[in-house]
């Protein structure tokens, strides 16, 4: 059997590649993490239906794993077991290898039962993959990675192979021809996904644009140095009332980072700032130059440019959202249901 570890086409190569394919909707929407389900990689004991080989048993020499009689050795699994954790030494405490160990050899056990039952039924459906369909996971990978590097580079670091990104695609045409028309949504899911989710999901809070100005105070600062930094925000806080450029003062006399964009911290919303800062900003003027207020940062001269009052997001608005997303998990939920029958028709064998 040709090898299907060759520079561990990894874990990270395949579920990558899948999460590309299989986690991304036309419309690049973000949502939630799915994985693949899970198989163990301790035989589990005969159950009713089960094809999965209990132990103990002779085991073959150099097998770790068997899938219908396609196999993964031993020694190959140790070796990318290895260039892992050679890869990841540095993040990973002298303490937790053997625990890391356990997890990469238990997701690559996963994923080698997992790839073997696709490429099993790509095989049996004839599905292709064209190069031109090849280049379209290229070119939305592309999107995906760092400004200013190359996706080339970026496959060819990580070892992914033209092989490796026909497969996803062709898993990709796996799950939407299983799926079919099953996973469009109808017009009531989605109507009620979005009442369910309206308070959650839909609504953008009260919201205030604002920049201070700050005087920050020390721990080990005497009463008389919290007077005199007391005084000289309020000098600076007159200044800015007989007209002074706030964001010049801000660049001159704040000590927040904020001052390097004349003191702007954008739209703020209620429980992101301190409740002192927090009950000014909201109640302040549009435009005015609000008193001195006091945190526990030190004093502050808040002013406010604008005020957004909460409001939903209209329906209309985000519906074809909505059902983008509820289609893509009505094809996980049926993708994952072939997995499970794959799995249980196969003679699946984990040493």
């Amino acid at each position: 059997m040709k090898s299907v570890t060759r520079k561990c086409w990894s874990v990270v190569l395949f579920l990558c590649v899948l999460g590309f394919v299989i986690g991304c909707s036309n419309n690049d929407q973000k949502k939630p993490e799915t994985a693949m389900p899970a198989v163990s990689a301790t035989p589990a004991a005969n159950s009713s239906g089960s094809n999965v080989v209990p132990t103990p048993q002779p085991q073959p020499q150099d097998v770790a794993v068997s899938v219908d009689g396609k196999i993964l050795k031993k020694s190959e699994l140790e070796k990318n077991i290895n260039e892992i954790l050679k890869k990841f030494k540095d993040k990973i405490p002298a303490d937790k290898t053997k625990e890391a160990r356990e997890s990469i050899k238990k997701q690559m056990v996963n994923t080698f039962i997992i790839r073997t039952l696709l490429a099993g039924e790509i095989e049996k459906r004839n599905i292709q993959a064209t190069d031109k369909e090849i280049q379209n996971l290229k070119d939305m990978m592309k999107t995906r990675i760092p400004p200013g590097k190359n996706i080339d580079d970026v496959l060819k670091e990580n070892g992914v192979t033209k092989e490796e990104l026909a497969f996803a695609v062709k898993v990709d045409k796996l799950q939407n021809l299983e799926a079919g028309k099953k996973a469009k949504p109808s017009a009531a899911e989605i109507k009620k996904f979005y009442k369910d989710n309206k308070e959650k999901l839909f609504s953008e809070p009260e919201s205030v644009h604002v920049r201070h100005i700050l005087v920050a105070v020390k721990p080990e600062d005497d009463e008389k140095t919290k007077e005199q930094k007391k005084a000289k925000i309020e000098d600076v806080r007159k200044q800015l009332l007989a007209g002074a450029d706030f964001a010049e003062m801000a660049r001159k006399y704040s000590d927040c980072p904020s001052k390097d964009n004349g003191g702007d911290l954008n739209y703020i919303k209620k429980g992101q700032m301190v409740k002192e800062f927090e009950n000014a900003a909201f109640s302040q003027e549009k435009n005015a130059i609000g008193p001195v207020v006091k945190t526990q940062y030190g004093y502050h001269v808040i002013q406010v440019l604008d005020h957004r009052p909460a409001k939903d997001v209209p329906f209309e608005k985000i519906k074809d959202r909505i059902a983008a997303y509820l289609e893509q998990q009505k094809k996980m939920q049926i993708f994952n249901e072939l997995l499970k029958n794959l799995q249980h028709q196969a003679k699946i064998i984990v040493y």
